[in-house]
């Protein structure tokens, strides 16, 4: 069951490419105006990648707390990950924390998918600020954005699951697809909005997922 916060809806869908999977995502609920969200995806796939992520997941719920900012969560998490993570191995992390009362969504992005917030009027933000991804760099600094949340507006986490899905022709789902649904569906809750995106994406891949697929919507009241 996804933890709820007054005046937002949070959904979410898992598609794991094999019996377990590398990517991650968790609703964090500090009270019941304040949660942390966060994504995540370790690179390769089966067990070693799955292992790498239950411990990524551990250490996200040690440090999270709602006076942690993202920024400093993305720094301690990346010392932890490069005591832990061979030469060849990385991990892409977006951090998020979600004020429904001031209405605001402080975030950093450790080299993930960039989440895409789609307006009420179809305008498409992309949340960049942060930095490189989890553990090649042990000391690496993190920037922090932080943006001012309107009625209306839906919020989409992803993995690149998603818009690498290929149909098979070298063509994948890409980027262009993935805004497109959004805007065109910008009017449904989140619960609906995350059925919507994996029917589309299955139906372009015929439902033959090389990749974890991992995404996490929000709709704002």
């Amino acid at each position: 069951m996804i933890p709820q916060i007054e005046g937002c809806e949070i959904a979410a869908a898992w598609r794991p490419a094999h019996t377990v999977s590398g990517d991650y995502f968790d609703v964090l609920k500090f009270d019941e105006q304040r949660a942390a969200v966060c994504i995540a995806d370790v690179s390769g796939k089966g067990m070693p990648a799955a292992l790498l992520m239950s411990n990524v997941q551990a250490a996200v719920k040690a440090f999270a707390a709602s006076d942690v900012a993202p920024a400093d969560m993305c720094a301690k998490l990346n010392r932890v990950v490069c005591g832990n993570i061979a030469d060849d191995r990385f991990i892409t992390f977006f951090y998020g924390l979600l004020d429904s009362r001031r209405k605001t969504f402080a975030y950093a992005n450790a080299g993930h998918c960039q989440p895409m917030l789609v307006r009420a009027s179809g305008e498409v933000l992309r949340l960049d600020a942060g930095g490189l991804m989890l553990g090649p760099f042990p000391d690496l600094p993190f920037a922090q954005g932080e943006i001012q949340l309107q009625p209306g507006d839906r919020l989409l986490l992803y993995t690149d699951g998603i818009t690498e899905a290929d149909n098979g022709c070298d063509e994948e789902f890409d980027e262009a697809r993935l805004i497109d649904t959004l805007v065109s569906n910008r009017a449904l809750a989140a619960a609906r909005l995350q059925e919507v995106v994996m029917e589309k994406v299955s139906e372009f891949c015929g439902g033959d997922f090389h990749d974890d697929a991992t995404l996490l919507a929000l709709s704002f009241d």
